[in-house]
């Protein structure tokens, strides 16, 4: 094998030498460019696929992170400016653990695990800072481990305990948290973090936490503002759970006759959110009933007066001598009164919030399909009479008043139809390693473009062009199958030996450049 190497190269350099010099140096070049080519896919190739460790890394994290790589002796690469580290992918989910195990990433701040390393002699001031650090820190982790919230710093204010009540204060809190660009925090999810804080500590009311954006926004005065107001997002929670609710039994109830995926109901709710309080009393005056009677009667009869001669004597009552004189006035007084209450009705009636002003409901159905020419579908809109039936099914399911003035549309209509989704399990594997064998293919096939466009050709024209051997057609005819195994043989060698094919072009330039 060595031998006929060597020959080989011995003839292929006979061919180059013979050439003019220019032809030689681009010759040359074009070798070179083809090995650099084929040497830089290779290497390309040839290099590890990185895949992400971490992401969003505090410059702290980032820096132990990296040394603990540096100790560990791991290639890797930073992106996004620092924060990211990426690794081979090989290499991913082992040094998560490894790194896990030592603490990292400690995520921006330092959780309970400060009390893994407790020294002897802390005072008592010591421990409860270490505790309202370590709270801190475990309440910023969780935090930010919400949707839309890409890191989280929790501050606390505990203040000591007094043994007098007057003089006893109320922890607070602040939350600093850092959206997700482009996303935002709905009032559910400002008012979870503040229970979840308020709950984790001690004594700390829920009014007594504040959270506050990266832009140094306050997000919950605006909910507290609102909720004093009487102005909270209730009224939309009620309407969309209306919407969704009848949403819901139109589709449930229509997917069981023509099936799951094959309708679709959107509604429109109009509510009255106004609060309506009527007192209504009303009189009847033919039942009328005794309230209270009262009845005096009065009698008086006046005296004697007393008769006979003027004197002392005629003046004793007592005196049996005394004559009798006539008899007195006599009066009598009879007074009767009675009132008499009208039967009467008091109705009070609330109105209930949110009752339902109108409805507007649009059904979108899909109807059946038959072959065609060509084994194409062809869409069948579904019968007038199925269409009634399944509209007055969605009339009941969603209580159409027409006295409302509800409006109701059913249409049959062609659905598109998507190709149904890959099981992830399938392809994950092919997934994760599809990067590198396209990159080796693309070289392999970018090796055999260049053999066999680039320096096929240039030794084809430099055996063309050499002098015809003695022996007539048959000698040439020969040397052209000669010419054609040594191409194919040159293609086979540099193939498997570009370090010599790569020493081979460099010799020749080195010949002949004195030539030149």
């Amino acid at each position: 094998m060595g031998a006929r190497l060597e020959r080989l190269w011995s003839q292929l350099a006979a061919f180059f030498l013979a050439q003019p010099p220019a032809r030689r140096v681009a010759i040359g070049a074009v070798g070179l460019l083809s090995m650099a080519a084929v040497l830089g896919l290779a290497w390309w190739a040839q290099r590890p696929l990185y895949r992400p460790l971490f992401t969003n890394l505090s410059e702290r994290d980032a820096s132990a992170i990296v040394e603990a790589l540096k100790t560990e002796k791991v290639p890797f690469e930073l992106e996004d400016g620092g924060r990211a580290v990426l690794v081979p992918a090989e290499h991913q989910y082992e040094l998560r653990l490894t790194l896990a195990s030592r603490g990292l990433p400690e995520g921006g701040g330092v959780g309970f695990e400060i009390f893994d390393k407790q020294t002897l002699g802390q005072t008592d001031f010591l421990q409860r800072l270490n505790y309202q650090r370590a709270l801190q820190g475990e309440l910023g982790r969780t935090i930010g481990q919400l949707g839309g919230v890409e890191a989280a710093r929790v501050h606390l204010a505990l203040p000591e305990r007094s043994l007098f009540v007057a003089e006893d204060r109320r922890p607070s809190a602040s939350v600093v948290v850092k959206l997700v660009q482009g996303r935002t925090l709905s009032a559910a999810q400002i008012d979870g973090i503040v229970h979840l804080v308020a709950a984790s500590v001690e004594g700390l009311q829920p009014e007594a936490v504040t959270v506050v954006d990266e832009a140094g926004r306050i997000l919950t005065s605006d909910r507290r503002g609102a909720e004093a107001a009487g102005t909270s997002n209730a009224p939309l929670e009620i309407q969309q759970s209306v919407e969704r609710g009848a949403e819901e039994r139109i589709e449930s109830m229509l997917g069981a006759i023509v099936g799951r995926d094959k309708v679709v109901a959107r509604v429109a709710a109009s509510l009255d959110f106004s609060r309506v309080e009527r007192t209504e009393e009303t009189y009847d005056p033919d039942r009328t009933a005794v309230r209270t009677q009262h009845t005096t009667r009065e009698e008086t009869i006046g005296a004697k007066t007393p008769g006979g001669a003027p004197g002392v004597q005629a003046n004793l009552t007592n005196d049996p001598a005394a004559a009798a004189g006539p008899e007195g006035p006599k009066s009598e007084r009879r007074d009767e009164s009675q009132s008499y209450e009208v039967s009467k009705v008091v109705s009070r009636t609330v109105a209930p919030v949110g009752a339902v002003k109108q409805l507007s409901v649009a059904v979108l159905i899909d109807g059946t399909y038959s072959e065609g020419e060509g084994g194409k579908r062809v869409f069948n809109a579904r019968p007038s009479d199925e269409m009634d039936r399944l509209r007055e099914l969605v009339k009941s399911a969603v209580g159409f008043s027409e006295s409302r003035g509800d409006k109701i549309e059913v249409a049959s209509v062609p659905f598109q139809s998507e190709p149904p989704p890959v099981a992830e399990g399938t392809l994950g594997p092919l997934s994760r390693w599809a990067p590198a064998m396209v990159t080796r293919l693309l070289g392999v096939v970018f090796a055999a473009a260049m053999l066999l466009y680039v320096v096929r050709p240039v030794v084809l024209g430099v055996a063309a062009r050499l002098p015809a051997a003695p022996g007539g057609r048959g000698a040439l005819g020969g040397m052209d199958a000669a010419v054609a195994q040594l191409t194919q043989e040159n293609l086979a060698l540099t193939q498997q030996h570009p370090e010599r094919a790569a020493q081979l072009v460099r010799e020749w330039l080195r010949v002949g450049g004195p030539e030149a």
